[in-house]
């Protein structure tokens, strides 16, 4: 095969047209998006980051199929588990995917890593290594969404290094417990954006998990329309409100691109009430630094909640930055500080404004 094209690839993965032959020189970015968003939501950050010659991948979280489905954002690629759907950049569904059959069986997956079928192998901690990637219904629980995530990074590290993880919000909680529940994880590090660390104790516990049942409630008996009218008056939400008319809009396409079971179920399977403790997410936080793969807690100046999140971060020893001027959703908001930051972290020669 000459130098400088990539092999065809195996079954069950999906390219949409030929790429960088080789794993990059720099790593892959996985984003999770929020609680009633959806991979687009990435778009503005990843062409910062395709900018830099980073491959990012942003999966729908809320992808009720049993398999993988990674929406890569650069280039139109995709990387598919078996019996999945891939996406293309307008997240929607493509169907020009498959393997060529006819291809050379020099190029057996067996030969490069690139081309590996989508499978993990059996370890010794068979609760945290999942033997297949037919994961169950993510909604289904906090531990199935946290097994997909672990299944995308582990897909993405086998066919291009070790991956940054990146989370906001709701993707952000999923990240984190994603690392108490699969601490062994290959990652080149970790950003967690405006995301809850787990309640303070069983009474914070208790409230989070009634108040989730209230919003899960309220979405089935009005429907998403009049729970994303309440939702945007909601304090957390209050900077995005100064954003042009085009991108409020865009956001609010994006809240009602789910229907209500599919976000009330969100609430009740992944709500807070399901983290660890505060205590023990920081404690698996500050075991990845010892690991050397580096963490990075970032909020909002403006965002008062998750503001003194970061402060309690940062007094217990880990790496944490308040983005000036800056609401909850800092990738939104201020794109070029975020991307600057997660470069930082990757190790990459940062550009564009430093935070202020």
């Amino acid at each position: 095969m000459p130098e400088g094209q990539r092999k065809a690839p195996a079954a069950g993965l999906g390219w949409r047209k030929e790429s960088v032959a080789g794993r990059p020189e720099k790593a892959p970015v996985i984003l999770l998006h929020g609680f009633a968003q959806t991979p687009a939501s990435w778009d503005g950050v990843a062409r910062i980051l395709q900018g830099q010659g980073r491959r990012t991948y942003a999966p729908n979280l809320f992808e009720p199929e049993s398999g993988l489905a990674l929406r890569a954002c650069d280039c139109g690629e995709a990387l598919t588990a078996p019996g999945d759907a891939a996406y293309d950049r307008a997240g929607g569904p493509t169907g020009d995917l498959a393997a060529d059959p006819a291809r050379d069986v020099a190029d057996s997956p067996t030969s490069d890593p690139i081309n590996h079928p989508i499978a993990d192998k059996p370890t010794s901690d068979p609760a945290s290594h999942p033997t297949s990637h037919s994961v169950a219904d993510p909604l289904a629980s906090m531990g199935a969404v946290c097994d997909r995530v672990a299944a995308i990074v582990r897909l993405v590290a086998a066919a291009e290094g070790a991956p940054v993880l990146v989370g906001y919000s709701m993707g952000g909680r999923i990240a984190a417990e994603t690392m108490v529940r699969h601490p062994g994880l290959p990652l080149a590090g970790l950003v967690l954006e405006s995301a809850g660390l787990g309640p303070a104790d069983d009474a914070a516990r208790a409230a989070l998990a009634r108040r989730n049942g209230e919003w899960a409630a309220r979405l089935r008996e009005g429907g998403v329309a009049a729970f994303m009218d309440w939702w945007e008056t909601l304090p957390l939400f209050a900077s995005q409100r100064e954003l042009p008319p085009a991108t409020r809009a865009a956001i609010r396409i994006g809240r009602e691109a789910h229907g209500a079971e599919t976000l009330a179920r969100s609430l009740e399977a992944w709500g807070a009430h399901h983290q660890a403790a505060e205590s023990e997410t920081v404690a698996a936080l500050a075991q990845m630094r010892v690991a050397d793969r580096p963490v990075l807690y970032l909020a909002g100046s403006r965002d008062e909640k998750y503001a003194a999140l970061a402060a309690r971060v940062r007094a217990a020893g880990l790496p944490a930055m308040l983005v000036e001027g800056a609401g909850h959703n800092v990738h939104l908001e201020k794109p070029e500080v975020f991307s600057r930051a997660v470069a930082q972290l990757a190790g990459a020669p940062p550009s564009g404004p430093s935070p202020s």
